[in-house]
């Protein structure tokens, strides 16, 4: 039995998906997620890949709850599997490691790696991040009807009214907030007590709902003051500084400097903007095992 499971969150590029999926299954047990809305064939791929879980449950639009809600979705799909290390990666993420270098960088360190730093962080839009859940948001609601229109003016008016007047929502229960990436790994301590929480309090994701980009805050927030064994590292490459995207979409002009870093993973790639890259990287990976 596998021990280390990885958790992918997808939307886009089959044909880039199965490229990390063909790259990464033969090790490591995959749980997949593909946005409900998608273009990815979810059923092509369940039958090319019969030991890879897909799960297609649920609409994620950048800044909106649903992915946290995914996330979490994954992470409890997986728990079932009573794992040693989870690994949670998007599906426009590239391994820069071997398999058995990722094993080993995994093994080795024998760590969560959680990206987390307390509320306000000076480099963040929105008053250092605290806005994003003291003012009401309207990313949840995607629909193009009158009443989801009528819905998004009304919470975007109710954001103006709370900045004039001042008028925050105090978060759950008192509990400083932590932000950072919300790609991780978790070893077992850290994924139990994660789904823990969650459990004994169930009110906890539902507090999340109308905030904004939360992502980048829930699962920080729990385990930023428990006992786990937790590396404030990250585990995936990403350029925030370099643009024209942020994060940047990695081009062939990155290689050079993708190869010299030590994560796992990198993203974010699309083989609709640059495929040299995906390929060259691939191809040096795959030449070294």
């Amino acid at each position: 039995m596998n021990e280390i499971a990885i958790l992918i969150i997808a939307h886009k590029n089959q044909t880039q998906l199965e490229l990390l999926l063909s790259n990464l299954a033969d090790d490591f047990d995959l749980y997949v997620h593909i946005d409900k809305t998608s273009a990815i064939n979810k059923e092509e791929l369940t039958a090319k890949y019969p030991n890879i879980r897909f799960y297609s449950k649920l609409h994620v639009v950048w800044g909106g709850y649903n992915l946290s809600a995914c996330s979490l979705f994954l992470f409890q799909q997986a728990y079932k599997g009573n794992y040693k290390y989870y690994a949670l990666i998007s599906g426009q993420d590239l391994p820069l490691l071997s398999n058995e270098e990722i094993k080993n960088f995994i093994y080795k360190n024998d760590s969560s790696y959680i990206v987390s730093d307390k509320l306000p962080i000076k480099h963040w839009a929105y008053n250092g991040g605290i806005n994003r859940y003291e003012l009401y948001w309207e990313h949840d609601i995607t629909g193009n009807s009158l009443w989801d229109t009528f819905r998004r003016k009304l919470i975007g008016n109710i954001r103006k009214i709370q900045l004039k007047y001042n008028t925050r929502r105090p978060f759950y229960k008192g509990m400083d907030v932590y932000g950072g990436s919300n790609w991780v790994l978790l070893r077992q301590d850290a994924m139990d007590y994660l789904i823990s929480f969650i459990d004994e309090n169930p009110r906890f994701m539902k507090r999340l709902k109308y905030c904004f980009c939360t992502d980048e805050l829930w699962m920080q927030t729990i385990l930023a003051t428990s006992n786990c064994k937790i590396k404030n590292e990250h585990i995936t490459h990403l350029d925030w500084g370099t643009g024209p995207e942020y994060p940047r979409t990695l081009r062939i002009e990155d290689y050079d400097n993708i190869r010299k870093k030590t994560c796992p993973f990198a993203r974010k790639f699309d083989s609709e903007v640059d495929n040299e890259i995906i390929e060259k990287l691939l191809d040096s990976r795959n030449s070294s095992i």
